[in-house]
């Protein structure tokens, strides 16, 4: 039997929910430059930062640990960091009241840092070193101001951005048109959904009065298909297939492998399709969901996307996936998406469970 591990260090956050032009960096963490170059005094320095940040709803840049160190001494000289004075104590603290719980070695920062602070003075990363330097008075020097933010999870307890069917507390969201089945799927999981299943006529009908509200009169995806289910359908997301509304006819053999509703017609009737179409897409979650941190350990079938645990929102436990099949045959896995955080993610997928060759590592 061939078996294929695949090792992710899991994803975070909802794909492309950064900034234009900032990095996802690690847990949720976008990171990004916000003035460039700019003539600022050295006295209102850590002010400037914490302003130019607070409106992009972000903090200024704030080092805890090795990782923030050598993340910002890699940046380019002269960012500002937004390290303040407590007036209470006469010692620095970072701008949003956290203490100064991290330094680099001694060589490598200003002496005035463990003394009492100056008025009028400034901190800066001044080099790539790292070297986190210090000057007062009403000077200018050019400086970039860099800003950090943390996507927030929708609350979860409510439906927020989706639509609330208050018959069976489900939150539902008709998304755009996708490149085809597999990309619908992707699609809902950057909702924090799923395609939807449908499970009696008042979802399907709520289903589809959403699409007609939201001009989607052409058809969307449905969460089904046929691709390791035998003859019939399943949903995928694993419930039961205990409700159907096909048009007279269908599914029809040779037709394509996919579900689909008709959204144009009153009664949303379905019918199979071909998997690679373009169609809108139908999504559904739970209310009161939880995203746990918890690797599934399948079974993994065939057409299954497998998703880092709390994808989008929070996904930093690393997982392995086993993908079996019968001996004499192969398994193929195609990556659809990875949004890997820089400072730490990786995929590695191996050709056994132990001491297998690395078939990619990316």
């Amino acid at each position: 039997m061939l078996m294929l591990l695949v090792l992710l260090y899991a994803i975070n956050n909802v794909h492309s929910s950064c900034p234009s032009g900032w990095e996802l960096v690690r847990e949720g963490e976008c990171r990004g430059r916000a003035v460039n170059s700019a003539s600022l005094y050295y006295d209102e320095l850590a002010d400037n930062a914490v302003a130019k940040c607070q409106a992009l709803q972000a903090n200024p840049l704030i080092i805890h640990d090795s990782e923030h160190q050598s993340y910002w001494a890699s940046k380019r000289a002269s960012s500002s960091s937004s390290l303040t004075c407590n007036t209470a104590t006469k010692r620095w603290v970072w701008a949003n009241g956290s203490s100064l719980d991290f330094k680099p070695s001694s060589s490598n920062y200003d002496k005035e840092l463990d003394a009492e602070r100056n008025a009028g003075c400034a901190w800066f990363i001044y080099d790539s070193s790292g070297h986190w330097s210090q000057r007062c008075g009403h000077s200018t020097n050019g400086f970039d101001i860099w800003c950090t933010s943390l996507m927030e999870k929708p609350d979860m307890k409510e439906c927020d951005n989706f639509n609330n069917d208050s018959e069976d507390s489900a939150c539902y969201q008709i998304g755009t048109t996708a490149k085809n089945w597999q990309d619908a799927q992707i699609a809902c999981r950057n909702y924090g959904a799923d395609l939807a299943s449908i499970h009696n006529i008042q979802e399907n009908s709520f289903i589809r009065r959403l699409a007609v509200s939201k001009g989607t009169v052409n058809g969307v995806f449905l969460g089904a298909t046929l691709s390791g289910k035998g003859t019939g359908f399943g949903w995928i997301d694993g419930t039961e297939w205990d409700y159907e509304n096909f048009y007279p006819g269908f599914p029809i053999d040779g037709l394509g492998d996919c579900l689909s509703m008709d959204t144009l017609g009153v009664n949303g009737q379905w019918m199979n399709m071909d998997c690679s179409s373009k169609l809108a897409v139908a999504c559904v979650r739970q209310q009161n969901t939880s995203y746990v941190d918890e690797c599934s350990a399948g079974p993994w079938k065939e057409g299954q996307i497998i998703y880092s645990p709390g994808y989008p929102y929070d996904a930093t436990l690393p997982c392995d996936y086993f993908l079996t099949v019968d001996a004499g045959k192969r398994v193929e896995v195609k990556i659809q998406l990875l949004e890997a955080n820089t400072c730490c993610d990786h995929l590695i997928l191996t050709d056994s469970y132990l001491a297998g060759n690395i078939v990619a590592k990316v």
